[in-house]
Order: structure tokens, then C-alpha cells, then sequence
């Protein structure tokens, strides 16, 4: 686990703000220089890998799935919350399979060696705070 209590407030603080961007994004009318089509998709992947990667961080490998699943219940959740809150905003079952892509691509990272990857930036920030 991260040694640092500073570090590990930080880290969680990171993926709320991350969480909330990706909720604000969903959510908020659409801007006039929306993207379109295949690059709408790259980024809910990109999104939702980000924020996968970020919560595998600080968890085991054994309990990668848990971040996992969360992260796809939040795709899940915005989707259905922009059919039944916005006008402007419509639910998409492309949007699910981008948002469960860049999850799964997150999985794949973490499973082969990068769960509790914040440990690391733990040791190597206390390395050089001693040096």
C-alpha cells in the first residue's frame, strides 16, 4: 500500500475530480464543436481507461476487479442518466462499448504487472526526497 497518507489523499482525489469530469462531460449540453462519430468513441475509451488505470493504482491484483466493475457501472449509470436527465444528450450502446473498451484495455495493463502501481511512485518519490 502507499506509505504516504498526503499521497494516497492525492491519488483518491484524482480519480474523484476524473469521475466528475467524466460525469460533467456526459451530462452538460453538448458543445457547438462537438466531436462526431469514431472519435466520440475514442474518447469515452480514453476516459474511462484513464480512470480505470487510475483506480487500479492503488488496489491489489486481486482486487482489480472491483475497480473494474466500478468503473463500468459508471459508464452504465451516465448512460441511462443522459436518457432519463438531459435533453440534449441521448443514451448510446456504442458509448457503453467504448466506455467497457477502455476499461477492459485498463484491465489488461493492470492484470499484467501495473495493479498498485502507486506504490511505486511512493517509493520512488521517497527515494528522492532522501537523496
Amino acid at each position: 500500500m502507499i506509505a504516504r497518507p498526503g499521497l494516497l489523499r492525492a491519488w483518491k482525489g484524482a480519480i474523484l475530480l476524473l469521475t466528475l469530469a467524466i460525469v460533467a462531460g456526459s451530462l452538460l449540453p453538448m458543445p457547438e464543436t462537438a466531436t462526431a462519430g469514431g472519435l466520440d468513441k475514442a474518447e469515452h475509451f480514453l476516459a474511462y481507461c484513464a480512470l480505470a488505470l487510475l483506480g487500479c493504482g492503488v488496489v491489489t491484483r486481486e482486487r482489480l476487479w472491483i475497480v473494474m466493475a466500478r468503473c463500468f457501472a459508471l459508464g452504465l449509470a451516465v448512460e441511462g442518466l443522459q436518457a432519463i436527465l438531459t435533453t440534449t444528450r441521448s443514451a448510446d450502446w456504442a458509448d457503453v462499448l467504448a466506455n467497457g473498451a477502455g476499461v477492459l484495455a485498463a484491465w489488461a495493463f493492470a492484470a499484467a504487472g501495473l495493479a498498485g502501481w502507486a506504490r511505486h511512485v511512493d517509493g520512488w518519490l521517497g527515494r528522492r526526497t532522501r537523496a
